[in-house]
């Protein structure tokens, strides 16, 4: 799995339609705090980002590495197999392909 920057995890975030429902609702908050002056609709829904976006993004990081940690530790238990061991896969496969007089020698 390809790591996520801060920008794509924000990108991500904005394209869910929850986490932009709790934003349109707390920009909605910040517009009546100012006593619902209009004219300043983009500077609350920046402030809401910008109180909201950050904590989910350390969130989805910390997951991310959570599960980056948890896979390398599985691939790290992972017994050797065959596929991770490409040249005894290949001696094994060029002596089967040996015509039978020869596989003896």
């Amino acid at each position: 799995m390809q790591d996520e920057t801060r920008e794509q995890i924000h990108t991500r975030l904005l394209g869910d339609e929850a986490v932009r429902a709790s934003l349109s609702l707390r920009a909605y908050e910040i517009y009546e705090q100012r006593g619902c002056a209009p004219g300043c609709e983009l500077e609350d829904w920046l402030h809401a980002e910008n109180e909201m976006l950050p904590p989910l993004i350390e969130e989805e990081l910390q997951r991310g590495a959570e599960s980056q940690a948890a896979s390398d530790e599985a691939q790290a238990k992972k017994p050797a197999t065959a596929e991770n061991k490409p040249a005894k896969k290949a001696a094994r496969l060029f002596k089967r392909n040996k015509p039978a007089s020869e596989q003896g020698a």
